[in-house]
């Protein structure tokens, strides 16, 4: 090998090893699949933040109006009510979760009549474990 090439091939190694880190670091989630910028609900999460959490389904049931889903989930010795628009996947949410099923959720914190509750925007935002 000429020195031009060894040197190229240097400058390719460092170029994927480069991208490698940078994957590992930004994109990766701790559970190994590519966040989206979700941020793991805690104290601190706020009003409009992006958030994802894991539990176990205590209660579902449909909305007296408007067909939307509301899930409550038992997360950290905490409920947190789950509520899915009728036209972001609640029926198919619906179908796929039971009682007492441990689900991964994601979703936008927002607050009604003064509590807390994560809003699902998409029908793949809740997961079975």
């Amino acid at each position: 090998m000429e020195k031009e090439e060894k040197i190229v091939a240097v400058l390719f190694a460092m170029a994927i090893l480069s991208l490698g880190v940078a994957y590992v670091t930004f994109f990766q989630s701790d559970d190994g699949s590519i966040s989206n910028g979700a941020l793991q609900l805690n104290e601190q999460s706020a009003i409009g933040d992006l958030v994802y959490f894991e539990g176990t389904i205590l209660n579902k049931k449909y909305t007296f109006t408007g067909d939307h889903l509301l899930l409550s989930v038992d997360h950290d010795d905490n409920v947190v009510t789950v509520f899915t628009p009728n036209n972001k996947g609640a029926e198919d949410i619906y179908n796929r979760v039971n009682e007492n099923d441990l689900v991964r959720i994601q979703g936008t914190l927002d607050e009604y009549q003064n509590e807390l509750e994560v809003v699902v925007q998409n029908k793949n935002d809740v997961t079975v474990l």
